[in-house]
């Protein structure tokens, strides 16, 4: 078995890993049921359409893990790392891609544009997710305009995931946190008023202060004092017609470094920082009663994130509004989702109540079209294209227009009854969009930017034996014409030439009635124009990490009782030329591991209790898609993230009435 704080692997060392679970499999009594177990069986590389499904995760999942931030929804992912130790400040990279090529939605409301180098822009409340979707790769048509990295879609309860066959409910929860003696504390409140309407109401209070790494030093700028309220309105209105209406409300206040992916040091402060984030989103479904042709999907919603920093009163807003007006039909085999989506951004920054604030907008409207065609029982192809006209505006007042297809085309064959392979070739386009908002007063765009074009090529192969599945999958994605700093925290954007990445992926999951057990090695590699991409030089674009041993098991002892184990094996990286610094710098290797243990009483149906251990072993490190350690480096001894936080003992007890 791998050593708690291993940093090597090879393929061969993932074989060797890989051992003692098929042992153990294969000496299991067989189950009557594999069904029965509470994890579902995902392929990690299964690619349909030219679009990997790299994860799909429930709230079963999200709780087990007693999610607080982004890092702790995507563990246990090995294309998905969360870089940063200030949960309002941590960035998503999906195989080595920032989050600035990601489209990330929640309830089909993008979140985009910047205010304040990325703070607080995807904040996700775990406590209301009932699931999450993480697509990688450009690919389907219907991943939205500019998904040049892939999509990320989060999707909040419904009251009917909570009521079951009850009317009315309530659910109180409270956790504790060790490591930043911290508190969480939600109450939801839920109820069927009709056959028609249904509601729900949410409260979340969390209270962090300052995170501690494993040595016991303290990170200052790590705290938080968060509130984020949360309201849905469902109504099934008959003959197949649905409607959902939904607001939340986010604010987040507490001391933060200037720069929050940065250590403290004498040219990195604490600065009081405040901000507030209001999303509504309407959505109609009409799902028409024996008529295939129509299965319409519409959403509208509008987005406003503020930051504030009193010790300068400057601030700097994101206005966001969009809709998407979809249909799927069914017809021979094909089953075609098509429609037209838009989106508006408007950034403003300046001193708070200053008449002429810094200002830059840019919108998108953009055709889809999407055909599934189950051509023969074994063979699956999908086919579609997008089309997207973007439009944007900067502060100088140079206008950018582009408009283009994004095609994409992939299979899934079942070659026999156990193997089954897929690929798929798919292209995405974005044009210029708006700027991080704290930057505008200096910011430049070079006046002849192009728009940029990722080109994505996947090849995967899935082969179940019993309870096993065996996966494996290559990926090579282009993105042309990438925009960014010239250097970074220059504030001149500009066509920097080719990001690119490519790897490949294995895979193992073993799925019984009690155990489930799923470890996936990853190998990607990311550079500009064979230049190897760093958070500090490329931090919106992408960043660089070792080969990468993600696991993820869970046995359930008893019906009332599960267990569980989440690791994170990743190689270290030696001697990485940076060219802004005319320097090399290393990323050592880590290896993190949580446990926990889930309870549901039998004497009480409506109690639950989740511990959790996380970073068990107590494991300083510097996790790679924080900022690389520069100390070293004449006139950079100030530039190095802040390592992740050590051990934390997490207890949350749920009671349900």
């Amino acid at each position: 078995m791998i050593a708690p704080n291993a940093s090597r692997l090879s393929p061969l060392a993932l074989a060797i890993a890989l051992a003692p679970l098929a042992s153990v499999a294969q000496n299991a009594t067989p189950d009557a049921d594999p069904q029965q177990h509470n994890r579902t069986l995902i392929s990690e590389e299964l690619v349909v359409v030219g679009q990997p499904l790299d994860s799909l995760m429930d709230s079963d999942d999200i709780e087990r893990k007693q999610a607080n931030d982004l890092d702790d929804i995507f563990s246990g992912v090995s294309s998905v790392l969360v870089g940063g130790s200030v949960g309002a400040a941590q960035k998503i990279y999906v195989r080595n891609l920032g989050e600035d090529t990601l489209n990330i939605m929640v309830d089909g409301a993008t979140q985009s544009g910047v205010t304040y180098h990325h703070t607080g822009r995807i904040s996700v409340e775990p406590e209301l997710l009932k699931q999450v979707r993480v697509q990688v790769g450009a690919g389907d048509a219907t991943n939205g305009p500019g998904a040049l990295g892939g999509a990320i879609r989060f999707e909040t309860k419904d009251p009917e995931d909570l009521l079951g066959s009850d009317n009315f409910g309530a659910l109180l929860k409270t956790g504790y946190f060790s490591n930043t003696e911290g508190t969480k504390n939600s109450a939801t409140v839920y109820g069927r008023f009709n056959d028609t309407l249904s509601a729900m109401a949410s409260y979340v209070d969390a209270d962090q202060d300052n995170m501690e790494d494993a040595k016991g030093n303290e990170l200052p700028g790590t705290n938080s004092d968060q509130g984020l309220g949360f309201v849905k309105l469902v109504g099934d209105l008959g003959a197949g017609h649905r409607l959902s209406l939904s607001h939340e409300r986010l604010t987040e206040e507490g001391e933060k470094l200037t720069r929050p992916e940065w250590g403290q040091g004498p040219n990195n402060p604490l600065r009081e920082l405040e901000f507030e984030r209001e999303t509504s989103t309407l959505k109609y479904q009409w799902d028409a009663p024996g008529n295939e042709a129509l299965l319409v999907d519409a959403n509208v919603y509008a987005t406003e994130f503020n930051i504030y920093r009193p010790w300068d009163n400057y601030t700097s807003t994101v206005d966001t509004q969009g809709f998407t007006l979809g249909n799927t039909s069914k017809l021979a085999g094909h089953s075609v989702e098509y429609g037209v989506d838009y989106r508006d951004d408007e950034v403003t920054a300046g001193e708070e109540d200053d008449a002429n604030p810094f200002t830059e907008t840019s919108e998108v409207l953009g055709l889809f079209v999407q055909d599934r065609y189950q051509a023969t029982d074994r063979l699956l192809l999908s086919f579609g294209t997008r089309y997207d006209e973007f439009e944007a505006v900067d502060k100088e007042g140079n206008e950018f227009t582009e408009e283009g297809f994004s095609p994409n085309l992939g299979f899934s064959f079942e070659a026999t009854r156990r193997l089954t392979i897929s690929g798929g070739y798919a292209e995405a386009l974005r044009g210029v969009e708006t700027n991080d908002g704290f930057k505008l007063f200096g910011t430049t765009n070079d006046p002849d930017l192009k728009a940029e074009r990722a080109k994505n090529l996947e090849f995967g192969a899935d082969y179940e034996l019993g309870r096993f599945m065996f996966s494996a999958g290559v990926h090579d994605v282009t993105i042309e014409d990438a925009i960014g700093n010239a250097v970074p925290w220059s504030r001149h954007y500009e066509n920097l030439g080719d990001l690119e990445s490519e790897g490949y992926t294995l895979g193992l999951t073993y799925s019984g009635q009690r155990l489930f057990s799923k470890w996936t090695f990853l190998d990607t590699t990311a550079e500009i124009d064979s230049e190897q991409v760093t958070r500090y030089s490329y931090g919106y674009l992408g960043t660089s990490t070792g080969d990468t041993l993600s696991i993820d098991t869970s046995y359930q002892i008893t019906d009332g009782l599960d267990a569980g184990w989440i690791a994170t094996l990743v190689e270290g990286m030696d001697d990485i030329y940076v060219v802004a610094a005319d320097a090399t710098v290393d990323k050592p290797g880590y290896g993190v591991h949580d446990f926990y243990l889930h309870w549901e009483p039998r004497v009480s149906e409506n109690l639950s209790m989740t511990l959790t251990v996380k970073n068990a072993f107590n494991k300083q490190y510097l996790d790679h898609g924080s900022i690389e350690d520069f100390t070293h480096v004449p006139d950079y001894d100030g530039i190095v993230g802040y390592p992740a936080p050590g051990r934390d003992v997490r207890l949350s007890l749920a009671l349900r009435f």
